[in-house]
């Protein structure tokens, strides 16, 4: 990934898809660089059912490969996770209540936003294991779109 300012792009290889679409980078250490997150569209991330998983970083900074000693853990505990949408439609005028299910949700609604085709749901009950949104209207044509984000955690992998 070619890392400057603006929207940055990483060409996969065939046949490496990766399976999560946000990583999340932190440095514990005085006067590193520090990037709250990643986004990767498009494509799967990994595959790999255990509860962590480490891997190597690379970053490229003006087409110089820099290598990173330390490498990435993915903890499924610090991701929340989306497992099951219910009602899966709605109408476009909104007023549709959806409940999400999965894990890491915070029981604090406040804390969770929810984004349905570039539309606020409110959010009227949360659990750490379910959240419940009123969707609503929906001017015109969207890009049909969902982005779930949990306040301290980020946003939820959605499988």
């Amino acid at each position: 990934m070619n890392v400057h300012e603006g929207w940055n792009y990483k060409n996969w290889e065939a046949g490496k898809y990766q399976k999560y679409r946000y990583y999340r980078f932190h440095g514990d250490a005085q006067n590193l660089c520090i990037m709250n997150e990643l986004k990767f569209t498009g494509v799967e991330t990994i595959e790999d059912s255990n509860p962590t998983y480490e891997c190597d970083v690379k970053v490229v900074v003006q087409g110089k490969e820099n290598a990173v000693a330390n490498k990435v853990q993915f903890k499924n505990t610090l991701t929340p996770l989306l497992t099951a949408i219910s009602p899966r439609f709605g109408t476009v005028t909104g007023g549709t209540l959806v409940t999400f299910t999965g894990t890491g949700f915070s029981a604090v609604k406040t804390e969770n936003t929810i984004i349905i085709d570039e539309v606020p749901c409110v959010v009227e009950s949360s659990s750490a294991t379910e959240v419940k949104c009123t969707t609503g209207k929906r001017p015109g044509l969207r890009t049909s779109r969902l982005s779930i984000t949990v306040a301290n955690k980020g946003n939820a992998a959605l499988q």
